[in-house]
C-alpha cells in the first residue's frame, strides 16, 4: 500500500513539472496570480496533448471562470498521463473518450453501441470515484478518408460502396494505416470481415497517423484509416467514408470528475453540459482547422465558439 502511494505521490510531482513547463503556452500568469473567490473550489482541469483537448479544456475552463471558481490548467503527455493524475487526485475534471476508457483503462472488449459503451464506462469507473457527465456528439473516432473528387468520380459515399467498387472495378487500390490498426483484432481484420472484402498485404502501406491526411491528398493511397476529427480533412479537401455497418466504435468525448469534487461543487456539472451540448464533429474539425491550420490562438477559439453559442457572456 505504501509502494502506491509513494508512486501516486511521484506521478503528480512529475505532471505538476509537467504542468509547470507547458502552462504558459495555454494560459497567462496573471490569471494564476488572481484572489481566489472565497465561495469557491479551485479546480484543476487536465488536458492531453492534442489540439481537440486544449479546445475542450479552454471551453471548461472558460466556463467555470466566469461562474466564479478559479481554475488551473494542467496538459499532460498522454491518456495514461492524464488518468493517472485524475486517480492521484492531482486533476478534478478532463473530458474522455468513451471507448479509450473501455479498452485502455478497463482492459474490455469495445463496444459498438455509444449508449450502451458510455453506460459500461460510467458505471465501472463509478467504483473508482469518478463520474461520467453527460457526453458529447462528438466521435473522435477512426475514419476511412478519401480525396473527395476521387470519392465522388467513383460514387463512393459509404465504405460498402468502397467495397464493392474494390471487388468490382478498382481491385489495385491502396490503403493507408498506422501500424497499431494493422495488428489489432478490431482493425483491418474487422474492416475486411464486415464489409466482405479483402486487401493485399502488398496494397497495405502502413505509416504514422499524422501522414495518413497527406498521403491521401498526394494520391499515394487511394484510402487511408484516420481520424475523423483530424482538421486537415477541411484542408486538403478529403472526405469521410460513411461507416454504414457500425465497423468503428464509437470514441464519444464527455467530462468526467473526480466525485469528491462534484460533491462539493454540484453545480459544476450543470455548468459544463451546454458545452457537450453544443459540440460535434462538423465544428469541432473547423475549431481545429482555426487553430491548426490559420495558427489562431487556442484560448480566443473557444472563447468566440462559446459566444456564438451563447454559452459565454460578452
Amino acid at each position: 500500500m505504501k509502494s502506491k502511494v509513494g508512486l501516486y505521490l511521484a506521478v503528480a510531482m512529475f505532471i505538476l513539472l509537467l504542468s509547470a513547463c507547458t502552462h504558459g503556452t495555454l494560459e497567462k500568469t496573471s490569471e494564476l496570480n488572481k484572489p481566489l473567490p472565497l465561495n469557491k473550489t479551485k479546480i484543476t482541469v487536465g488536458s492531453k496533448s492534442m489540439t481537440e483537448q486544449y479546445l475542450l479544456l479552454k471551453m471548461t475552463s472558460l466556463v467555470l471562470r466566469e461562474h466564479g471558481y478559479p481554475v488551473n490548467e494542467m496538459v499532460t503527455l498522454d491518456s495514461d498521463a492524464v488518468r493517472t493524475a485524475m486517480e492521484a487526485g492531482v486533476i478534478d475534471l478532463y473530458w474522455e473518450y468513451t471507448t479509450t476508457a473501455r479498452q485502455y483503462y478497463q482492459k474490455q472488449p469495445p463496444i459498438y453501441d455509444a449508449d450502451e459503451v458510455y453506460r459500461a464506462v460510467s458505471e465501472t469507473d463509478a467504483k473508482k470515484g469518478i463520474v461520467w457527465l453527460p457526453k458529447s456528439n462528438f466521435n473522435s473516432s477512426w475514419a476511412l478518408l478519401m480525396r473527395d473528387d476521387v470519392a465522388q468520380q467513383l460514387g463512393i459515399r459509404t465504405i460498402s460502396d468502397l467495397a464493392r467498387v474494390f471487388k468490382e472495378k478498382r481491385s489495385t487500390m491502396k490503403f493507408a494505416t498506422n501500424d497499431e490498426y494493422q495488428q489489432r483484432e478490431d482493425g483491418i481484420k474487422r474492416l475486411q470481415d464486415i464489409y466482405d472484402f479483402v486487401v493485399p498485404k502488398n496494397q497495405l502501406v502502413a505509416m504514422d497517423t499524422s501522414l495518413l491526411p497527406q498521403a491521401v491528398k498526394e494520391s499515394r493511397v487511394e484510402v487511408a484509416v484516420g481520424l475523423a476529427s483530424d482538421s486537415r480533412i477541411k484542408d486538403h479537401h478529403l472526405v469521410i467514408v460513411e461507416d454504414d455497418r457500425h465497423l468503428f466504435p464509437p470514441y464519444q468525448a464527455a467530462p468526467v470528475i473526480i466525485k469528491k469534487t462534484l460533491d462539493q461543487n454540484e453545480e459544476i456539472s450543470g455548468l459544463i453540459k451546454p458545452i457537450a451540448e453544443v459540440i460535434d464533429n462538423n465544428n469541432m474539425r473547423d475549431l481545429m482547422y482555426q487553430v491548426d491550420i490559420l495558427h489562431k490562438d487556442v484560448t480566443q477559439t473557444a472563447r468566440e465558439f462559446l459566444l456564438q453559442k451563447h454559452i459565454l457572456q460578452p
